[in-house]
């Protein structure tokens, strides 16, 4: 499993590739400030994480701490099984 910090070479090919389809034939016209601040908005956001990825993310994380966490209770404070008691007038054994 990759790391968390670094994309996959296949997902920054892919973000690569919808920047140049956003920027199609403005970069030959960058003189202008809008385009370049179109640009520069379009590698952005082709490059950060939305925040619904984000939160699922960091969701995930959580229930996966909380689930860490309950294993470990669980671990350490086993529930005690009590024998039966056998019905008065019978034989123990």
């Amino acid at each position: 499993m990759p790391p968390k910090g670094k994309p996959s070479k296949a997902e920054q090919q892919q973000k690569q590739k919808k920047v140049e389809d956003k920027t199609f034939g403005l970069k030959n016209k960058n003189k202008s400030k809008a385009v370049q601040n179109y640009i520069k908005q379009a590698t952005e956001s082709a490059n950060a994480m939305s925040k619904d990825e984000k939160q699922r993310r960091k969701e995930k994380e959580e229930r996966e701490k909380a689930q860490r966490e309950k294993a470990e209770r669980d671990a350490i404070f086993k529930p005690v099984v009590s024998q039966k008691k056998p019905p008065p007038g019978s034989d123990p054994k």
